[in-house]
């Protein structure tokens, strides 16, 4: 590998760690997820926080399918550059 994509490289392994270390992060908190339906909503508050557990859920997941989005997208690009480098510089035509 050339040393230009070094750089570009780790930005994406570090963005890769970064979408792994999130899903970890969300597995974990939806493991303590109530399932259950609380309905005596009179004696205890138990609706509101399923409530606001289920919203940071769900921004979790937003910004875990956002970051998933990029650091593919990045991926591909740098796939990209480096075959077209490879090309441009001869290093992909048979001799």
């Amino acid at each position: 590998m050339d040393s230009k994509f070094l750089v570009p490289a780790i930005g994406w392994g570090v963005l890769a760690l970064v979408v792994l270390a999130l899903a970890i992060y969300r597995m974990s908190i939806g493991s303590r997820e109530d399932d259950r339906i609380h309905l005596n909503a009179a004696e205890s508050n138990v609706p509101t926080m399923q409530a606001a557990f289920a919203q940071k859920l769900e921004s979790l997941d937003k910004l875990g399918k956002s970051l998933t989005i990029v650091a593919v997208l990045y991926g591909a690009g740098l796939l990209v550059w480096a075959i077209r480098d490879a090309w441009v510089s001869g290093s992909m035509i048979p001799k």
